[in-house]
């Protein structure tokens, strides 16, 4: 309702006092959830950062091996065993809260130590090496998931409190102030007003007994 429509009434005056203690305590929550859900998005892009310098260090070893199996062996030679392999992989995604929000939990499901599933023939360490390497980048590729998803979610978030803090500090906050002032100063007015008739009255009262 808008400031307008309010009716100068001690009733409503009450009420919007009460409303405005409500958006007031309201700001105060969302003030300490954002406060936290920073704190947690800090440690979040950290260890994001993390997983990121990871994968890229493994992707690298993993490469590099892959190069030095295709100078010794040829690159056709590696491309013919990699398509004959079938190894496969697979990543369980569930969710957590964190104040509410909701963040993604990825878990790698494959095996703890992975093993060539092609034939060794035409085949050298630096190609198992490289297996094995490209193995681990799976593995970190579902921790670099889950961090990068849980930054993602909680920036959002934030994002969201802070406009709803926002709007209770700009738009709402200083409405229900400004109406609850509007109705106290009409009040006011009214009461001054009806002191001044009861004043009067009274005088004329007194005049009207002394003529008697």
């Amino acid at each position: 309702m808008s400031q307008e429509n309010i009716s100068p009434t001690r009733i409503n005056l009450i009420q919007t006092k009460k409303t405005l203690k409500l958006a007031e305590s309201g700001r105060e929550v969302l003030e300490r959830k954002r406060d936290i859900l920073l704190r947690e998005l800090r440690k979040s892009i950290f260890a994001a950062e993390i997983a990121r310098n990871d994968l890229q260090e493994e992707l690298g070893k993993a490469y590099q091996s892959l190069r030095e199996a295709s100078i010794a062996k040829g690159a056709e030679t590696i491309a013919n065993v990699a398509l004959g392999s079938t190894h496969k992989t697979a990543y369980a995604v569930d969710f957590r809260s964190i104040m509410g929000v909701t963040v993604p939990l990825v878990t790698f499901q494959g095996e703890t130590v992975a093993k060539p599933d092609y034939g060794f023939a035409n085949t050298n360490a630096e190609l198992d090496l490289a297996f094995k390497q490209f193995s681990e980048v799976l593995k970190k590729l579902a921790h670099l998931a889950q961090t990068e998803g849980t930054t993602f979610q909680i920036a959002n978030d934030v994002r969201r409190t802070q406009r709803r803090v926002n709007a209770l500090n700009h738009v709402l906050i200083p409405r229900y102030r400004n109406t609850a002032k509007l109705i106290e100063l009409v009040l006011e007015e009214k009461e001054r007003e009806e002191f001044v008739r009861t004043k009067r009255i009274k005088s004329m009262i007194r005049v009207h007994e002394k003529g008697l």
